[in-house]
């Protein structure tokens, strides 16, 4: 066997949308996940990231109304994570003890 036919086939096949959990194409529909430049962008701050997964869409859309409100910078990712720059965690703090209460 050559290497040609080693690495043929090994990269994720198909569309994206076959690879995404239904949260996540819920997300995207919604218009909630960033580009890949900008989810770069953000995580380069090494800030704080927050699951997503146990939330619903319209969870996930009051939480980003929220941040935009406060001038939060974030971008959600396809794991689905809110990835926040680390100079805006307070505020995203602030945003997650309003919206689901403070932690204990």
């Amino acid at each position: 066997m050559d290497d040609d036919e080693i690495l043929e086939g090994e990269l994720v096949e198909g569309d994206l949308e076959e690879t995404m959990s239904p949260q996540v194409e819920a997300l995207a529909s919604a218009g909630l996940i960033s580009e890949e430049i900008d989810i770069f962008d953000i995580a380069a701050t090494e800030g704080p990231a927050y699951e997503l997964e146990e939330l619903t869409v319209d969870q996930v859309s009051e939480i980003a109304h929220q941040l935009e409100m406060r001038g939060v910078r974030w971008v959600i990712d396809g794991n689905p994570q809110l990835l926040v720059h680390r100079n805006d965690e307070r505020k995203a703090d602030e945003v997650f003890d309003l919206i689901f209460g403070p932690e204990e």
